[in-house]
């Protein structure tokens, strides 16, 4: 079971925490200057903020925070207050981004009491991360696939842990075996991807020996310095012998980031979901693409069989007009049917083989026997709750546990400075009888592994 999805944002929970210790005025603002050099910014108030005492200068010394229509937020101190019903303008200590009719402001620590911007915020994401050990979503990656299986002279048992976990408790793989393939044995040489204008993108022609729905491609590649663009593989048919420039229905597959590739050859999994139908028998072909322009210094490389191993298609190039294939050569790659059917290794435990998290240097997963060559792998684990950092993000866990612990990291002094308002004696009592700590969102699986990195 993931974490519940709660419709509170940021902004809208920062607010519910002020109004709880009278601490905020919200509203719109109808204009502004900006203010240069030594000049304060004015903003002309609306709204809320006219049931507040207009003489004396009720806001002087008070924060205001200027959210404008792309949720991008600045704080400046009030100097100055002047009041023309029904309009209040207030002056801005320095400089400030020119408010736009209609934008909105929050105005705290009005009085002199209560809290900043900022450190409404911190109360709040203090209090997400107290909960985080409690809040996990339910996560799996796919991210590389056995290499050497079979029982070879040289398989490979260690694979890079990706990051992003704070547990995993199950690494499985496919219960399928490859349609169509060209091991990675065969390869001795490589071909760049997107390093020029020549090779744009690269193909491989392939058949498959089953009909049916295709839902995992496996390609054995590298990068080249350090690409930040993404990658796509897309199915194409067939003319006289090379792609035919249209993608298959649904087949596109999902993009894989390619600044997480290996500068050693791995097994790169690419996804179609929805999966892709295919007939037995019929010309297809592979085309990679990169998702930016060609880059010498920064770009990828596919493994390359130049012995012609692979018989129901050949590799090739295409230079942002035409594909051309490359008699003789292939790409080292596998393509597998859908299947939702996973079969897990075993955990190691009282010395027993299985997989097991190693930590050496570097983190990684440590596998005891290999099923099959290409099968794709797939890692299952648990994801702490992340802080929110914009105004729009969604708070992910349930908005009234979170008010609770931000109030009290507020009134107990840990964020800020506690307030004079004597309405916090009853806020700091209602935060005490809410401090129960909620019930995790799932129990942690008793094999779960903590990551360290």
């Amino acid at each position: 079971m993931a974490a519940p999805t709660i419709s509170q944002t940021r902004q809208d929970l920062r607010q519910r925490i002020s109004r709880r210790i009278d601490d905020i005025v919200t509203g719109t603002v109808s204009g502004g200057t900006a203010g240069t050099g030594a000049t304060n910014g004015t903003a002309t108030a609306i709204g809320d903020i006219e049931r507040y005492p207009t003489s004396p200068a009720y806001f002087i010394g008070a924060e205001i925070t200027h959210i404008d229509s792309a949720n991008t937020a600045q704080s400046r101190s009030i100097t100055g207050h002047s009041f023309s019903d029904p309009t209040v303008t207030l002056t801005i200590a320095g400089t400030w981004t020119l408010p736009v009719s209609g934008d909105e402001y929050e105005i705290h620590r009005i009085g002199g009491r209560g809290f900043t911007f900022a450190q409404y915020n911190d109360a709040i994401n203090a209090a997400i991360d107290t909960l985080a050990d409690s809040y996990f979503t339910d996560s799996f990656a796919i991210p590389w696939a056995i290499e050497a299986g079979n029982n070879v002279i040289l398989p490979r048992h260690e694979y890079p842990m990706p990051s992003g976990y704070n547990y995993i408790y199950a690494v499985d793989y496919l219960d399928q075996s490859p349609m169509t393939h060209n091991r990675l044995g065969n390869a001795d040489t490589y071909r760049a991807l997107g390093d020029a204008t020549a090779r744009t993108r690269l193909f491989q022609g392939f058949k498959v020996n089953q009909t049916g729905y295709y839902g995992w491609v496996v390609v054995a590649m590298n990068k080249v310095g350090s690409p930040t663009d993404n990658l796509t593989i897309q199915i194409h048919g067939d003319s006289s012998g090379v792609p035919d420039g249209t993608a298959l229905t649904y087949g596109t597959s999902d993009t894989v980031d390619g600044s997480t590739l290996d500068e050693q050859l791995r097994y790169v999994v690419f996804r179609f979901d929805p999966p892709v139908f295919l007939t037995s028998g019929t010309q297809y072909h592979l085309v990679f693409v990169r998702s930016t322009a060609v880059n010498a210094t920064n770009y990828y490389r596919l493994a390359e069989d130049d012995d012609n191993n692979y018989a129901d298609g050949t590799a090739g190039t295409y230079d942002a007009v035409t594909y051309t294939g490359v008699t003789g050569s292939d790409f080292c790659f596998a393509v597998f049917r859908h299947s939702d059917r996973w079969i897990s290794f075993k955990q190691r435990r009282s010395g027993v083989a299985g997989w097991e998290y190693r930590r050496i240097g570097t983190d990684f997963i440590w596998l005891p026997y290999l099923p099959r060559d290409m099968v794709p792998i797939r890692l299952r684990g648990l994801t702490a709750i992340a802080e929110v950092t914009t105004e729009t993000a969604t708070v992910p866990i349930r908005p009234e546990w979170v008010e609770a612990f931000a109030v009290d990291f507020l009134l107990s002094g840990r964020t800020g400075k506690t307030t004079s308002d004597t309405y916090a004696q009853g806020a700091r009592e209602w935060a005490r009888q809410t401090m129960a700590r909620p019930r995790p969102t799932r129990p942690i699986p008793h094999n779960a592994i903590r990551i360290f990195a």
